[in-house]
């Protein structure tokens, strides 16, 4: 029996104990997969798995939360037997305010061991597409500079999450829009202009809010040398030129960087795919259901009718279109590709952007629920104690290749995911080159490294091991056993990241396995003179190998054999 058909089936049991202790609620409010939480409790005494819904239903049936849990309880232990579950759920209790914990078997927790062993590193993860289809848009820079810290943390973010929705069971598509129109991509083409031009000795203007950086420099002389002085003729029209030119070698820069990062796209959407009849085609649409009207000369979304504060303009009184009117026409996009789940990852500034956005896709006639917005607050960078600016414009900005080619990828990469997306991640260099148990990331890699050189020292036992049977009844230290159970909540772990949209779960998953086997390691001889016992601790830590390299896989974070 899987783990998530366990927590399935567990649902099924606690929603039935609801109908039968309450039979009216269900008319009232309705009990269903939704309204059950099941959650892996913070302290390993509350048990392997709880659930709230006994504090969930307090409000309903003005009853108080311990009685209810205590009904429920009475009610799922009726049922228990005959229901599959009686040979995985050892007991179950009920905690104050109201939590129900649920403890798994021993012959569970030793049937989990064998499930590692034959799923290997597939362990945890879904074997097809059974949840539908989700489009992740992460990243997304403008072309107009290389990536910065900022970006590398939704890069980071955006990867991981996609490696934990597909291994949930969902068909993913990783995507990148290219906003390469507009007036950004207009200033930096003057700015590479300029720089062209006085390499020459031809004076120009700079643009008001150009861009800075050294690299406009290097790609104004990439085209010089490229090109010679064919584009220095007075009179000639060459803007189009130049943002061209900036954009692809800027691209070309960014797919390099994210290459090296680990990050894959399986799409590139630039915007202008989007054509000016493509977007009016959409605000008719919207036009004829009413969502769109006209005033003071600008075309206006009645977003007000959806929940957002204000209407807002998706065509400019001199017939432009705002940020808003392509980014309809490109949701609308997502949706005809047959996508069930939309996930976009965006910064900060970007929060207020978020109702009038799903008011578009509600207008459009899919459910907002389909859409889910992640916010990832930026990243600070410390180096010697000072705080590192981060500009594009102004070129005073450290790049996420710098900080790879400083600290390496795999640690770039679990920083950026050592915090949740709503809190801001302070990244200190320093802490980030140590090569030490302070460092997160090598503590875990060690972690890995060190069962590798566990089993290469086992490996003497082989013969003598070889004809003999495994018995894993053997392992009942609480450090083994608090290690096995831990082993079997790794496919938990993997749903509450995906369900929750949140990759730090298996940060702290990851962290606390570390944490069990080294302190299990120096409390405990692996191999020891008693064979019997040998055995089922070197099988026992093939086990935490299996699942601590599952879990850096997903984050995309590599995994040393030795170190």
């Amino acid at each position: 029996m899987s783990k998530i058909a366990i927590e399935e089936q567990l649902t099924l049991l606690i929603e039935q104990a609801v109908r039968d202790s309450f039979a009216a609620l269900p008319k009232k409010a309705g009990v269903n997969a939704q309204a059950v939480k099941l959650e892996i409790p913070k302290e390993r005494t509350h048990g392997d798995i709880s659930t709230n819904i006994a504090l969930r239903l307090t409000s309903q049936l003005k009853m108080n939360p311990v009685n209810i849990a205590d009904s429920l309880v009475l009610k799922m232990k009726e049922r228990l037997p005959g229901s599959g579950l009686e040979v995985v759920i050892d007991r179950v209790e009920v905690v104050k305010p109201g939590f129900i914990n649920f403890w798994y078997t021993r012959s569970y927790l030793a049937e989990t061991l064998d499930r590692i062993q034959k799923e290997g590193p597939s362990y945890g993860f879904s074997a097809s597409a059974s949840m539908g289809k989700v489009i992740i848009e992460f990243v997304s820079a403008n072309p107009t500079g290389p990536l910065t810290v900022a970006h590398g943390r939704q890069a980071a973010i955006g990867d991981a999450l996609g490696n934990i929705l597909k291994a949930y069971g969902y068909a993913v598509t990783k995507e990148y829009f290219i906003n390469d129109e507009g007036r950004q991509i207009n200033v930096l083409g003057e700015s590479i202009r300029y720089h062209y031009l006085s390499e020459f000795g031809i004076a120009a203007q700079f643009p008001e809010d150009g861009y800075r950086g050294g690299y406009i420099k290097d790609i104004a002389l990439e085209i010089k040398t490229k090109f010679g002085d064919k584009y220095t003729k007075a009179g000639q029209d060459d803007r189009a030129f130049f943002s061209a030119y900036g954009t692809e070698a800027i691209l070309g820069i960014i797919k390099k960087d994210l290459k090296e990062f680990g990050v894959h796209f399986d799409s590139w959407f630039s915007q202008r795919v989007l054509t000016n009849e493509l977007i009016l085609d959409v605000l008719d649409g919207l036009r004829k259901k009413g969502h769109v009207f006209d005033q003071e000369g600008a075309v206006w979304f009645r977003s007000t009718a959806f929940g957002d504060d204000k209407d807002r303009v998706v065509t400019k009184s001199d017939g432009s279109f705002t940020y808003f009117a392509p980014d309809i026409a490109y949701h609308l996009d997502k949706y005809r590709r047959a996508f069930d789940k939309v996930v976009n990852i965006w910064g900060p500034d970007h929060h207020g952007y978020i109702p009038r956005l799903t008011a578009a896709i509600e207008a459009l006639g899919f459910d907002k629920r389909s859409l889910s917005v992640l916010i990832v607050q930026l990243a600070t960078l410390y180096r010697n104690g000072e705080v590192v600016r981060m500009s594009t414009r102004a070129g005073e900005f450290i790049t996420l290749k710098e900080v790879m080619d400083e600290v390496g990828k795999d640690v770039t990469r679990f920083f950026f995911l050592m915090r949740k997306l709503d809190s801001h991640l302070d990244f200190d260099i320093e802490v980030a080159k140590k090569q030490s148990t302070d460092n997160p990331v090598y503590y875990i890699q060690y972690a890995h490294a060190r069962i590798w050189s566990i089993k290469e020292f086992g490996q003497k036992l082989e013969k003598d091991l070889a004809g003999m049977a495994l018995d894993v009844s053997r392992l009942k230290e609480k450090e083994e056993v608090d290690l096995i159970r831990l082993l079997a909540q790794f496919p938990a772990y993997i749903r509450d990241s995906a369900v929750t949209l949140e990759p730090y779960y298996m940060i702290l998953y990851l962290n606390e396995l570390a944490a069990l086997f080294h302190n299990f390691y120096t409390k405990h001889k692996v191999v020891t003179d008693d064979l019997a016992l040998s055995k089922a601790r070197l099988y026992l830590v093939d086990c935490i190998r299996i699942c601590l390299a599952n879990g850096l896989s997903l984050l995309g974070v590599s995994l040393p054999k030795k170190m």
